[in-house]
């Protein structure tokens, strides 16, 4: 109780300060990074009790509507713990970040940013805590809107607006396809708790399995457009880089990890083991691996540094996806391949939180540094932001699944499960070759992203526009080495994530047969050995593979300097003419172009817009496009028009809208009930 007063007052004292002192853009900037320091350290404090002591509940509901049969109800689990950590870390990394990056929008207020900051990482500590679905969507809802006038700080701008408004529109039809599932489950049991929930689900599997398979594909809709799943995450390469950095990197970094979460708490914690969680493991699979290729795929062409990372998001969701459908899937029938997928697909969760975060932060500190986003334009940036190259290199490698970084364990064990798992399941052997080419396609579009960015000589032009001083501020370069420490040590121990991983699976359908981590992982805390279907598939142990690696780059260094070789810097030649650097430079456009040709027409769709044609196509008997498609046209032209004269730019209305909204709901919450 104690923690929960310390946020509720520091989340309404943040927000009012930040609101009041946003003309003092320092003394703004500085309380709002206190507010959230403050906030991330009670989350923190909160998930060690967890981890050590247990699952801690609030004795009595903080709101009761027993009209509806919802509580306010909060408790927090291991599983609950994990994602406190990652808002307090992430949040923490993108606030101090945010304190001299806004330096960039001078004439912005920071009114509709800091407090606006502070209310959104509240909602997202609501959604992860409560145990009851109705207030779940309260949080839900509440931190979608913050987050929304986040994305549109720069609401001068029209493409940001337009942004901002497919954002809005997408996870609303997500969030309505949810609200429509759990009215279904409600009617059943008459409660919103989760407990309760899931009671229905268990009556239904057996009275009704259509039903809740319909029910189960409306939550699978909601949840994975909030986590950027394909085909429903459009949003995401559009709202991504049009946030500042530092939410850029929340949002990628922690809030699609909300909609993972909801996948965790529905699918593995609420619904009973049956033929439903068998069927869904391989849809949620398909999806995870239809993702990570098409959102990969499309960020190889992209030329937008903070748009190629947002398409990257969606490819390395895929692979959670792919992880936790596996583990759904195979838990009724191999416990220890579904044990495994699912800590594997949770880690590699934590992993893309550090290391996604930070390439956003580093997209941050180049567009601050000179003031542009498109990869053809920077290049040579090594000279002016040499830290920030080393942390991009470490994200690089982590997110490729270099060893022995982070992203290289979660990786490893997805591959193993995937493909020994096959060999019951046939399409997870393919599921896990393509994720494997993936992974090099992931490498390339990164390698791109950095060599683009910080390789080759700095054109003169560059030169003159790029801000001085050494790299970037001081915060934003500690905000960078934060998440590049957290993709080493996740690497080099991965025993500790995996203790953490596991007690959060003990409360969920698999707990009953969830094996110990020695019998999962090998005895030795110094390294992992995976025992599937009664093989040990592989051994990995860090510390051995960083003393390899390090040996190896050492030797070559004696090596260079016994040999005495004389080293000398050259321009680039012309065949005979004189060129500029920036004539010569390899672009950004120049990468991968046979592989970017081939693949050009699977890119991710952009969004529809007013230059839509209309088919002038006549069949027999029936003019389909003027009886169906025109009118729908017709239709959204005029419902888009119409709802943008809402988008009025007053925070005031905005908040209006909400509680309207919320008010609207319990009222038809009452009238249902």
């Amino acid at each position: 109780m104690q923690a929960i007063n310390i946020i509720i007052a520091t989340v309404i004292l943040g927000t009012l300060l930040t609101a009041v002192t946003a003309r003092s853009r320092k003394l703004c900037g500085a309380i709002g990074v206190l507010s959230v320091g403050v906030i991330s350290s009670t989350l923190l404090y909160t998930a060690y009790r967890v981890f050590t002591l247990g699952t801690r509940t609030l004795a009595e509901p903080l709101m009761s509507l027993p009209t509806i049969g919802a509580q306010l109800s909060v408790s927090v689990d291991h599983l609950s713990a994990i994602f406190l950590v990652l808002i307090a870390l992430v949040s923490f990394f993108g606030t101090l970040y945010s304190y001299r990056y806004m330096d960039i929008y001078p004439h912005q207020s920071l009114v509709r940013f800091y407090p606006f900051l502070i209310l959104f990482i509240g909602g997202m500590i609501g959604v992860v805590t409560v145990t009851d679905m109705f207030f779940f969507y309260v949080f839900w809802e509440f931190m979608t809107l913050t987050s929304y006038f986040l994305v549109v700080y720069e609401k001068e701008d029209h493409d940001i607006l337009q942004a901002g408004l497919k954002y809005f529109v997408m996870t609303h039809v997500g969030t309505a396809a949810m609200f429509v599932g759990t009215i279904l489950l409600q009617t059943e049991v008459g409660s919103f708790a989760f407990l309760r929930l899931r009671d229905a689900m268990a009556i239904m599997m057996v009275g009704s399995p259509i039903k809740l398979s319909i029910i189960l594909a409306l939550f699978l809709l909601g949840f994975g457009t909030k986590a950027g799943m394909f085909p429903v995450g459009t949003w995401l390469p559009d709202a991504h880089p049009a946030a500042p950095s530092g939410v850029s990197a929340m949002l990628s970094g922690v809030m699609i990890k909300m909609g993972i979460y909801g996948f965790l708490r529905l699918f593995f914690f609420l619904l009973p083991v049956s033929s439903q969680t068998f069927g869904f493991g391989i849809v949620i699979a398909a999806f995870g691996v239809i993702s990570l290729f098409m959102g990969t795929i499309s960020a190889v062409v992209q030329h937008d540094s903070k748009r190629l990372l947002a398409f990257s998001s969606i490819g390395q969701i895929g692979y959670i996806l792919l992880a936790l459908g596996t583990g759904l899937a195979f838990m009724k029938i191999n416990p220890m391949i579904s044990a495994i997928a699912t800590m594997a697909g949770i880690y590699h969760m934590i992993n893309h939180s550090m290391f996604k975060s930070l390439l956003f932060l580093t997209a941050g500190s180049i567009l601050y540094k000179t003031g542009d986003r498109d990869l053809n334009k920077v290049g040579g940036l090594y000279a002016a932001l040499p830290s920030t190259a080393w942390v991009t290199l470490i994200a690089v490698f982590a997110i490729a699944g270099m060893p022995p970084l982070n992203g290289f364990v979660s990786k490893w064990l997805i591959y193993q499960v995937t493909i020994l798992g096959g060999i019951q399941l046939p399409v997870f052997l393919f599921f896990g070759l393509v994720a494997i080419f993936i992974s090099s396609v992931t490498l390339a579009t990164l390698l791109k992203y950095f060599s683009t960015a910080f390789g080759g000589t700095m054109s003169k032009k560059m030169q003159a526009r790029i801000r001085g001083g050494y790299d970037v501020p001081l915060s934003m370069r500690v905000a960078q080495y934060l998440p590049a420490i957290a993709c080493v040590l996740l690497g080099l121990f991965p025993w500790v994530p995996l203790s953490v991983i596991a007690p959060a699976l003990a409360g969920s359908e698999l707990g009953t047969s969830l094996p110990s981590l020695a019998t999962l992982f090998g005895n030795s805390h110094y390294g992992l050995a995976p025992v599937l279907n009664g093989v040990q598939s592989g051994v990995w142990f860090p510390l051995t593979g960083l003393l390899v690696v390090g040996g190896c780059l050492l030797a070559a260094l004696i090596i260079s300097r016994l040999g005495q070789a004389e080293t000398r810097t050259v321009p680039v030649w012309g065949g005979g003419e004189v060129y500029e650097a920036d004539e010569t430079r390899y672009r950004a456009g120049s990468f991968y172009i046979p592989l970017a040709s081939y693949f050009e027409r699977l890119v991710y769709p952009e969004m529809p817009t007013h230059k839509l044609q209309r088919p002038d196509r006549v069949y027999r008997g029936l003019d389909f496009d003027k009886v169906f498609y025109y009118p729908f046209v017709d239709f959204l032209f005029y419902f888009s028009k119409k709802f943008r004269l809402t988008h009025v730019g007053i925070p005031q209305a905005y908040l209006l809208y909400q509680v309207l909204g919320i008010v609207a709901l319990v009222i038809i919450m009452v009238w249902l009930s």
